[in-house]
């Protein structure tokens, strides 16, 4: 079938220079194979932050307010969209990321079963086969792994017709290269489901003895919700770490990414705090498979800094994500990128919790939320503190309790069909409110 439009993200930032040969022949390849090709230079556009307000879902339906919506009109008129990126840890650019970030306003805030797991319904009938390519600087097997998982997972999520990612180094001859991208045009690689999504789970470090806690007791915990507006669920779930960690003896700092990381001060805040640390504990919503904008943001700064500026003390890394569907699992790749960044910077891996169904708590104090897994979300995070505050990894019984099904006796899919049904509805009444019915809800505004 003949290919209409091609549209390429353009995920480089201005230090990136040296990967415009390696866009020039994609570009090129592209041409050659489609009708039209259509390249956006990401850094170049106005374009803020998702801030999860959900205002594309319940507000203006299909519609996000703060992103350039030629962009997004040109993503769904194409027939194949690839991002281009230089690839950090694993995942794609800040760059990237803050245009991908906005790609929800192509699904609707109702829920499906597809492949076994939960995802959005789509908002329109069809949506572009989705390529990636990203480019390394230096060869790292695990890292490249983890970026062709998460073009796997993205496509998932937003119904592509089928997926392909390839990686490339960035000094890669032109013959070589053109052969390997014009393969990604007819290519068709294997969603990452089940078992192989759960290969990338990381698994915590043995306890090391450099990693001894000492006289030095000192937690920074970075908070990565992107929320402006009233306390968010990363929030309420890093607060019940650090009371503990308080409890112990542990003098701790919280710091909340906000835009001002894109500016000096901001980025001379955040690496400043990480410096005085012994234990970093990142705490963060899901977003689109993978770290919301500003906490890739925050591990480009961090890994940049560090660069030129080693620390002397050994520090740990341990980390919380929260996933809106059930499925703990689905946190994997995200994790995994956590994992790439830590052995990226020297940073020992002090492990990490998977969290389901995180929307459920709506920013709640765990204390008076009303969800029925909350008493194993609490003994999951007290038992790591205690871990944490004695140098230890978290404990696989953590693991295990934020993985099980909150209510006892049922199959999990039942689960996951009753925390679909009920968000949906959520979802529904929120719009409403907002004067947006429920025909409103399921606009295509962006199609042809």
């Amino acid at each position: 079938m003949a290919i209409r439009k091609v549209v390429i993200l353009d995920g480089t930032g201005r230090d990136d220079g040296d990967l415009a040969p390696a866009l020039a022949v994609l570009t090129d390849v592209m041409e050659f194979n489609a009708a039209e090709v259509e390249t956006f230079t990401l850094r170049d556009l106005n374009l803020g932050r998702c801030i999860g307000c959900f205002g594309c879902w319940l507000e203006t339906p299909g519609i996000c307010c703060e992103a350039v919506s030629e962009v997004a009109r040109a993503i769904i008129d194409s027939d194949i969209i690839v991002l281009f990126t230089p690839i950090r840890f694993g995942g794609y650019s800040s760059e990237l990321k803050r245009m991908v970030d906005r790609f929800i306003q192509f699904a609707l805030p109702y829920f499906g079963r597809y492949h076994g797991e939960t995802h959005h319904l789509p908002r329109y009938p069809r949506f572009p086969k989705l390529v990636g390519v990203g480019v390394q600087r230096h060869r790292n097997p695990d890292e490249a792994r983890v970026f062709k998982a998460i073009v796997g997972r993205n496509a998932i999520n937003f119904h592509a017709p089928s997926h392909a990612a390839e990686v490339i180094p960035n000094t890669e001859d032109s013959p070589a290269l053109r052969e390997r991208l014009q393969s990604l045009i007819k290519r068709a690689d294997a969603l990452p489901l089940s078992k192989a999504l759960r290969s990338y789970l990381p698994v915590p470090s043995a306890p090391d003895a450099e990693a001894g806690v000492g006289d030095a007791r000192r937690a920074l915990f970075i908070v990565g919700s992107p929320k402006t507006t009233g306390p968010s669920t990363s929030f309420v779930l890093g607060s019940r770490l650090w009371n503990r960690l308080k409890k112990s003896g542990w003098e701790t700092e919280t710091l909340t990414l906000k835009a001002n990381l894109g500016q000096e001060t901001g980025q001379a805040e955040l690496c400043s705090s990480v410096d005085l640390a012994n234990l970093l504990v990142l705490v963060f919503p899901l977003y689109i498979d993978a770290l919301p904008f500003l906490v890739t943001k925050a591990l480009e700064v961090i890994a940049a800094h560090r660069q030129g500026t080693p620390v002397a003390h050994p520090q740990r890394l341990a980390v919380i994500c929260n996933s809106g569907f059930p499925e703990s699992d689905q946190n994997a790749v995200a994790l995994a990128m956590c994992r790439q960044f830590a052995a990226q910077t020297g940073m020992i891996w002090a492990g990490s919790l998977a969290i389901g169904g995180g929307g459920a708590y709506g920013g709640q104090s765990l204390t008076v939320v009303r969800h029925p897994g909350v008493k194993r979300v609490i003994r999951a995070l007290d038992l790591t503190a205690a871990a944490l505050a004695d140098g230890q990894p978290v404990p696989q019984e953590a693991v295990t309790l934020m993985a099980q099904s909150p209510i006892p006796f049922i199959p999990f899919a039942a689960w996951c069909w009753l925390y679909g049904r009920v968000g949906g509805q959520q979802m529904q009444r929120q719009a409403m409110e907002n004067g947006v019915g429920k025909h409103a809800l399921l606009a295509r505004p962006l199609a042809a």
